[in-house]
């Protein structure tokens, strides 16, 4: 689904492409103080202003979800959402290059829930899947957030980069529900396994992967 302010970014982008293309303006990389820019992977966009020539100042907005289905003995329907508000600075260490290294703090809204199902029959038809249980991992609000990328300008605006960064917070939490009471023994069993494989990858949770790739307009 577009977020309205992805709809809204297009929209002034697309203005300011016409209206650089009509001006057709004779300018420098350095003349561009103010970056808009698209946020490829996920939904969303970033915006930032250089302070200095080396320090940009940047909001980005992000919203991802995804819903999938994996089969491992028994169905696991899962839902990822985030949503995530970035505050950051991007420092270029070398003038020549755009190379550039990142921090910020980010607000996030982000979970993942996991709802475990079996084949239910009457007779020999198929008529549902029940839920016997299901895992939901809820990510900390806060977190820090570091990283590095590549970022380039052209003389005539367009501009657009990609990076590699991550959040950090404390562990996400977990919780579990498996209230059917037609729970068969061996399914009790492999819910019990999936949860003990969730506690064990809690701790490298707290290091979310937030991925950049870009396209956008500098004014």
């Amino acid at each position: 689904m577009t977020h309205p302010f992805s709809s809204l970014f297009i929209h002034l982008l697309l203005l300011f492409i016409i209206s650089k293309i009509v001006l057709a303006e004779e300018l420098t990389s350095q003349s561009y103080p103010v970056q808009m820019t698209t946020t490829s992977i996920g939904d969303g966009f970033w915006a930032g202003l250089f302070v200095k020539e080396d320090l940009l100042l940047g909001l980005q907005f992000t919203n991802h979800s995804i819903n999938f289905t994996r089969y491992e003995n028994y169905e696991h329907s899962i839902s990822q959402q985030s949503q995530v508000v970035l505050i950051f600075n991007r420092w270029n260490p070398l003038k020549e290059t755009a190379l550039f290294f990142q921090s910020g703090i980010a607000h996030r809204k982000q979970y993942e829930d996991t709802v475990f199902r079996r084949d239910h029959y009457q007779g020999d038809t198929l008529v549902a899947y029940g839920r016997f249980g299901n895992i939901k991992v809820v990510w900390p609000e806060w977190a820090a957030n570091l990283g590095v990328g590549w970022h380039w300008c052209s003389d005539q605006g367009f501009s657009g980069g990609f990076g590699y960064g991550l959040l950090v917070s404390e562990r996400p939490k977990m919780t579990t529900n498996s209230s059917d009471w037609t729970v068969t023994e061996a399914e009790d069993k492999y819910f019990q396994e999936q949860q003990e494989k969730t506690r064990d990858k809690i701790n490298q949770l707290a290091f979310w992967p937030l991925y950049s790739a870009s396209f956008g307009w500098t004014f």
